[in-house]
């Protein structure tokens, strides 16, 4: 409440849209924003705490990032257009630019920390970069937030394997430095989670290795993916487990291709400074739909 309170300004019609699935927090949230002159839309199937006289029943799409533009098509009262890219500061592109060295060879990122069964082990980051950097590659493991390979192990068992920790980036937002790692990478590989969304959205190749998550839901939005099931690569059904080898033969399918997502995305980010995305967010389309938001 108190972050809807700060962005209400005067008499200015206020939206919120609510991404969470739990119907506790959804209904809680509801209800406490009931009188207030708010437009409410909650996320499926909670959809129905706003619902409006006269709304035809609508199909729950199957793919969650179709299934929340919906809820904002529904606040602007229109199909808008779908444009789910992002684009880093030109201070994240420098800083990534300095990480990747001007090195012309094939540019990977791995990153294997997370929680749960969404992280990948040691052995499995030092096999793959091992093999990798044999065939010519670029690597850089990235540590994100959660628990995973200790790198000063890494470190010490490929001593080629370029190490960056986001926790220790200072002057630039982390997320943006991924975003711009993304644009300048020739592929990403880790396990299903928020990393693999966010280079989705800078349309990196990737290889992600899923620990049994609905795929056709939850998968990063991009048709560039190959998806590993460790419930079929794996004897015991765990990302942990699934062999090495599995993740170097699609790391070299995917690069045979070098292909991105986008045809309108140029395909190495050092010549990303104008990119043709930028157009898109120009038109008045975009501007119709950030006034809806």
């Amino acid at each position: 409440m108190q972050l809807v309170a700060s962005h209400r300004k005067g008499k200015e019609r206020l939206a919120v849209v609510d991404f969470r699935i739990s119907g506790r927090w959804l209904i809680q949230t509801w209800g406490s924003l009931l009188g207030r002159g708010i437009a409410y839309e909650a996320n499926f199937p909670a959809f129905a705490l706003s619902w409006r006289p006269g709304q035809k029943p609508e199909a729950r799409p199957e793919r969650n990032a179709w299934r929340y533009h919906r809820l904002i098509e529904r606040l602007a009262g229109r199909r808008l257009p779908f444009d789910h890219r992002l684009e880093p500061a030109p201070a994240a592109r420098a800083t990534a630019r300095g990480l990747v060295e001007g090195k012309h060879a094939p540019l990977i990122i791995i990153a294997a920390h997370g929680d749960g069964g969404k992280r990948l082990t040691a052995d499995q980051v030092v096999a793959v970069s091992d093999r990798m950097i044999a065939d010519g590659a670029n690597l850089i493991y990235v540590k994100t937030p959660g628990d995973g390979p200790d790198m000063a192990e890494l470190a010490q068992r490929v001593p080629k394997l370029r190490l960056l920790d986001t926790s220790t980036v200072e002057g630039v937002d982390v997320s943006d430095v991924l975003l711009a790692l993304g644009e300048f990478a020739d592929l990403y590989i880790g396990a299903e989670g928020g990393i693999a969304h966010l280079m989705a959205t800078v349309m990196t190749p990737m290889i992600i290795v899923s620990g049994g998550a609905n795929m056709a839901r939850w998968r990063p939005l991009s048709n560039n993916v190959d998806v590993i099931e460790s419930r079929h690569a794996s004897p015991t059904g765990l990302v942990a487990n699934v062999p090495a080898p599995k993740i170097i033969e699609a790391a070299r399918r995917m690069l045979a291709t070098r292909h991105r997502d986008h045809p309108n995305l140029l395909d190495h980010a050092d010549k990303t400074e104008g990119l043709p995305s930028q157009q898109f967010r120009d038109t008045d389309t975009d501007k119709d739909l950030r006034r809806a938001v």
